[in-house]
């Protein structure tokens, strides 16, 4: 019998520091979450206050925090872009891309970036390995309006397609699709 309560008590003792682990984790996430909240807020106040300096140097920091946030990338990204740092930019970009391989979206902003810029052939080889994770639709859209400003019609077509496929009540996809198909038969 001594066995069976020693493995018992063992047992509790492990269930209760997996539970204080648990407490503890969400203590933390808490503490993170606050203090993100205010980071952003100040944020907001700076940058009304055009102190782009300041948030651009904050977002910096959060990106350091949090490597895999999206929305602190896309951000900072932005926040260069505005005081056209477009290489910095750029490099935060590519940085996400490069540390976050396993996110689907990670080539998203970088891929958005030549968009932007028109420089529409660096966007295929970024979006297209990411289609097969089922990354955001944008990375589709993206893609499809690329290779159709390229004027590779059956590619952006082939695009429109595999977006309808993920997302059938996109209606905005199927009539881009419809127009792609259009052209493609000299319609348009």
């Amino acid at each position: 019998m001594k066995p069976l309560l020693l493995a018992a008590v063992i047992g509790l003792a492990a269930f209760g520091t997996a539970a204080q682990d648990d407490a503890q984790k969400r203590r933390e996430a808490a503490i993170w979450n606050a203090v993100a909240n205010r980071v952003d807020r100040q944020n907001d106040l700076w940058f009304k206050a055009g102190d782009f300096p300041r948030v651009i140097q904050t977002l910096r920091l959060s990106v350091g925090l949090f490597p895999t946030d999206f929305d602190y990338v896309t951000s900072l990204g932005w926040m260069l872009e505005n005081v056209e740092m477009y290489d910095q930019a750029l490099a935060v970009y590519i940085r996400y891309r490069l540390d976050n391989p396993t996110l689907p979206d990670s080539p998203f902003p970088e891929a958005q970036f030549y968009f932007r810029r028109k420089i529409y052939a660096k966007i295929p080889p970024l979006l297209e390995p990411s289609l097969k994770d089922k990354p955001h639709p944008n990375s589709f859209r993206t893609l499809a309006h690329a290779y159709e400003r390229m004027g590779m019609l059956a590619d952006s077509a082939r695009v429109w397609k595999a977006l309808v496929d993920f997302t059938p009540k996109d209606d905005a996809a199927k009539n881009n699709l419809a127009r792609v198909e259009k052209k493609m038969k000299g319609g348009g």
